[in-house]
Parts: C-alpha cells; structure tokens; sequence
C-alpha cells in the first residue's frame, strides 16, 4: 500500500516544474536527516534491525531522489514519520520502564511496610512483657530488701531472747512449759512442742512444696488449716524459718517468704509475721514459731 501511494506521489510530482537537478535545499536536508539518525543512534537505546532498516531505506531514496525536489519531500517525510515512530516508541519504552521501576518500589515499600509493622508489633509485646517484668521485679526486689531486714531484726531478737532465757534457738524445748490448748490442734498438721522462747510448729518442707518455691496443693491446705488455728492465738510474734538447704541459702529464703506471704493471704496479720533464721533447724524442715504465746488454761 505505502509503496503504492509513493508510486503515485511520484508521477504526480513528474508533472511539476522546475524539477531538474539535485540543489542545495535537498543535499542539506540529506545531511541533516543523516546527522539526526546519528544522533538519535548515539542517545538512546539501540534501534531494533527492523526500525533500523526501515530509516536507512528511506536515507537511500532520500539520496537517490536529490535530482528530484518533490519525490526528496515525499522521502524525507516518509523518514521523518519513521524517525516520529522511533521517538513514540522509545518514550512508550521509558514510560513502561518507570512504570516497571515505579511498581517495583511499591512492592518494596509494601514489603518494607509489613516488615516494620510486624517488627512494630513485636516491640510492642516486648515493650509490654518487659514493663510487666520490670513491675514485678522491682516489687519482688522491694518485698525481698524489706524481708531481709526484717529477717536481720528478728535474728537479733531471737538471740537476744536466747541471752535472756539461757536458751539456744534450735535447742531441745524445755518440759516446764505447757502445751496450749490450741496446740492439740495444730498436731493434727504439724509437730507441736513448746519451749521457754514460745510454741514451735515444725513441718517437713516436702509436705509443703512441690518445688524449689512453689507451694504444693497439699501445703496450701495445711497452711490455710494452720492459719485458721493461729488466729485464736495470742502470740506478739509468729517467725517463719527453715533449715537451709541442700540447694543454698537464697532457696531456705525463699521458701521462709513463700509462707510468710501465704500466712498473710490466710489472714494472719503482717504485723506479727517476720522471718527468721533457719539455723539450728533438723534439715528438711520449716518451722513457725510463736513468740509469747498464750499458755494453755
């Protein structure tokens, strides 16, 4: 069809006038086209064999058509129009690829946007669990400096009433003191004896823990059952102690704040629980020891 119509913009061209030699405007003009496809091969991305083959074809009629002003227009338009579709395509071509490079960084923002979020998530569980962990530590450290104070005032009141009464704490309870009446129902859960320093009540530490500090169900129950008689009690004084362990010291200490702690829960008062030592205990036990308690009627 093009080289249909070029046949008749040919003939039509013939019948002009004045058509006679190349001139300068057409040898020009060739340069220029000349000098444009060098550019335009210099600046941009190679030119597909096709495209390529289609502009040299046309630099060819171009140049064979210079004796012929006319047929040189209809050339050199049909180059310019090839040279219009090149440029159409190669912006057609950048475009895509911004649009390939613009969708590309999408998919990393969104990909870098779910990352962050789930990191985001993940500081704020660790931000939680360490607030929470940092609540009770600092609690647990508190109630732990307040119970060794207290464990340092009731050593040296222990002692004292040790010089008074010419007893040794830990030593074989002395027989001139009556057993009191609420005694008889603590031996249901415990060894009862009473001595010059107060009413001592020993337990072995396996009939209260399951582990190293936590409690067993079945010394939950006794210590509630034991609570429950020691609130008919008069005693100034309740000192929780046991022995130390095979495990070291801090697990004897522990263990005396495990059940100072449920004692209070069970409703005996703070004010007359403390911890003492457990030195001088049978290994394997825990003891309460009632200071000044009322004697059996």
């Amino acid at each position: 069809m093009m080289r249909a119509r070029h046949l008749i913009a040919v003939a039509l061209l013939l019948a002009l006038p004045g058509i006679a030699a190349a001139d300068i405007a057409t040898t020009q003009a060739l340069q220029q086209a000349l000098q444009r496809l060098e550019r335009i091969q210099r600046s941009g991305p190679p030119i597909t064999p096709a495209t390529l083959s289609g502009l040299h074809s046309s630099l060819r009629m171009m140049t064979r058509d210079q004796v012929n002003p006319a047929l040189f227009q209809v050339d050199s338009a049909i180059f310019n129009a090839r040279l219009a579709g090149l440029h159409e395509q190669r912006q057609q071509a950048a475009a895509q690829d911004r649009l390939s490079s613009l969708q590309h960084q999408v998919q990393s923002l969104t990909r870098q946007h779910q990352a962050l979020q789930n990191e985001y998530g993940k500081l704020r569980e660790q931000l939680a669990s360490k607030t929470m962990s940092g609540a009770q530590t600092q609690h647990l450290q508190a109630e732990i400096r307040q119970q060794q104070q207290m464990l340092q005032s009731e050593e040296q009141r222990l002692a004292g009433l040790a010089k008074q009464q010419g007893a040794v704490p830990g030593a074989p309870a002395s027989p001139l003191t009556a057993l009191p009446s609420y005694g008889r129902a603590l031996t249901v859960y415990a060894q009862v004896r009473a001595a010059s320093d107060g009413v001592h009540v020993t337990m072995p530490v396996t009939s209260l823990f399951g582990s190293d500090t936590q409690l067993s169900t079945d010394g939950k129950q006794r210590l509630q059952a034991i609570s429950g008689i020691l609130k008919q009690t008069a005693a100034s004084e309740i000192l929780v102690r046991v022995a130390p362990q095979p495990l070291g010291a801090n697990v004897a200490t522990q263990r005396a704040e495990t059940i100072l702690r449920t004692l209070r829960r069970n409703g005996i008062p703070g004010t007359v629980l403390a911890l003492a030592t457990g030195v001088g205990l049978s290994p394997g036990t825990a003891e309460l020891l009632l200071v000044n308690a009322s004697p059996a009627p």
